[in-house]
C-alpha cells in the first residue's frame, strides 16, 4: 500500500488488514485501517481485548492487494493502534497525559517562565504556554506525578508550534537531576 498516496491512502480507510510480528509472523491480529497517512496508519483490532506486543515491535500489516512493514508506535484505546510507516520515529516509552506545573529557564528567556507539561514519558514530554525553536537548549524543573521532589532536566526543543494559538513544544531530556535519592 503507497500512503503516500491520498487517493489509495482515503479508500484504504476501513479495509480489512491482518498484522503479523514475532518468530516468522507467528502472532497474528485482524484489524482495519481507521485512518492511513503519508507515513502511519492508524488501526483498530477487530478484538480490543487482543494483547499486541510492546511499542517498537517490527509488523508486517497485509491485505487482499496490499502488503508493508512498519513498527508499533503507540498502543490506543479500544483496540485502537499506531502503526510507523518508514523512517517515522517510534516512541519506545509509554506517554502519560497529566497537567504538571513546571518552570523553564532557556538562553533565549529574559526570565524563568510558568509553564504547564501535559505529556510526560522517561525521554521528554510535551510542554503547553511557549513556542521556541527547535534545537534550543533548555532547563525544566516539576514534581513527576508519585514523587514529593522535584526534578530539573536540561532538554532539547524537539518539535514546536509555529504562530499557534496554543503554543507548545516537545522536548526531549538529556539530562536528568533528582533530588532526594531514587
Amino acid at each position: 500500500m503507497d500512503v503516500t498516496d491520498t487517493t489509495q491512502a482515503s479508500q484504504a480507510v476501513l479495509a480489512e488488514v491482518t498484522c503479523s510480528w514475532g518468530d516468522g509472523g507467528a502472532e497474528k491480529a485482524t484489524a482495519v485501517i481507521v485512518h492511513a497517512g503519508r507515513d502511519m496508519l492508524v488501526l483498530e483490532a477487530a478484538d480490543p481485548r487482543r494483547v499486541l506486543p510492546p511499542l517498537g515491535t517490527e509488523l508486517h500489516v497485509t491485505s487482499e492487494s496490499k502488503d508493508l512493514n512498519g513498527r508499533l508506535a503507540e498502543h490506543g484505546r479500544a483496540g485502537r493502534f499506531l502503526v510507523s510507516i518508514g523512517l517515522r520515529p517510534v516512541r519506545r516509552a509509554m506517554r502519560l497525559r497529566v497537567s504538571l506545573p513546571g518552570t523553564l529557564r532557556g538562553a533565549t528567556l529574559a526570565e524563568p517562565l510558568a509553564v504547564e507539561i501535559v505529556d510526560l514519558t522517561t525521554g521528554g514530554c510535551r510542554v503547553r504556554g511557549i513556542e521556541m525553536p527547535v534545537g534550543s537548549q533548555v532547563t525544566l524543573d516539576f514534581t513527576p506525578p508519585g514523587r514529593d521532589e522535584s526534578v530539573t532536566v536540561r532538554a532539547m526543543v524537539a518539535h514546536a508550534t509555529q504562530g499557534a494559538t496554543k503554543p507548545w513544544i516537545g522536548v526531549a531530556f538529556r539530562l536528568v537531576a533528582m533530588r532526594g535519592g531514587r
